[in-house]
C-alpha cells in the first residue's frame, strides 16, 4: 500500500510541474467502511439467513446420501459373507459396489460445488447493492470536492477518477501526418 500511495505521490508531483496544476487525491479504506456501515453487516446476516434455510436443504440431501452410504456398505457385507456366490456373482457384486462409491463421491462433489456456488453467487448479489450505493457516494464525494483520483488504499485500486480529456481524435489526426 506504501509503495502505491508513493507512485501516486509521484505522478502527483509530476503531473503538477508538467501541466502547472495540481492533483487532488483522495484516499479511502474499504475494509474500514466494510467494517462500519451497516449495510454490509445487513446483507451478511440476510445471507445467514438464507444459509440456515440451505442446510435445511442439506439435511433431505445427507439423509439421502446416508442411504446410499448404507446400501454401499450392506452390498459390501454380502460380498464379504457370500461364499456361495459363483465368482461371476462376486464380480458383479463388486461391479455395483464400486457403481454406487462413485455416485456417491459423483454427488457429494457435485453439492459442495453447487453450494459454494450459490453461496458465492448469493453474497456477490446482496453485496452488489451495498457496493452500488457506496460507489455512488464515492463518485457524490470526488465531484463535489473536484478530486482528480480518489485511490482504495487497502488494495490500491482506483475508486473514482475526475473524467478525463478524450484524446483519440486529436491523436488520429496527429498519427495522419506521420
Amino acid at each position: 500500500m506504501t509503495r502505491i500511495i508513493i507512485i501516486l505521490a509521484v505522478l502527483t508531483a509530476f503531473a503538477g510541474l508538467s501541466f502547472g496544476q495540481e492533483l487532488k487525491l483522495g484516499v479511502v479504506a474499504s475494509e474500514l467502511i466494510v467494517q462500519n456501515y451497516p449495510r454490509f453487516q445487513q446483507a451478511e446476516e440476510q445471507l445467514s439467513r438464507e444459509m440456515q434455510t440451505w442446510q435445511n436443504d442439506r439435511k433431505v440431501w445427507e439423509s439421502d446420501m446416508e442411504r446410499l452410504q448404507k446400501e454401499i456398505e450392506n452390498s459390501e457385507e454380502q460380498l464379504r459373507n457370500g461364499k456361495m456366490f459363483s465368482e461371476k456373482k462376486k464380480v458383479e457384486m463388486q461391479m455395483s459396489i464400486d457403481s454406487l462409491r462413485y455416485d456417491f463421491q459423483i454427488r457429494i462433489q457435485k453439492q459442495s460445488t453447487a453450494e459454494q456456488e450459490r453461496f458465492t453467487q448469493r453474497r456477490a448479489e446482496l453485496l452488489a447493492e451495498v457496493f452500488e450505493v457506496v460507489n455512488g457516494v464515492i463518485e457524490e464525494i470526488g465531484t463535489d470536492s473536484d478530486y482528480d483520483f480518489i485511490i482504495d488504499a487497502s488494495n490500491g485500486t482506483v475508486v473514482y477518477a475526475k473524467e478525463p480529456d478524450d484524446l483519440n481524435d486529436e491523436l488520429l489526426r496527429r498519427l495522419q501526418d506521420k
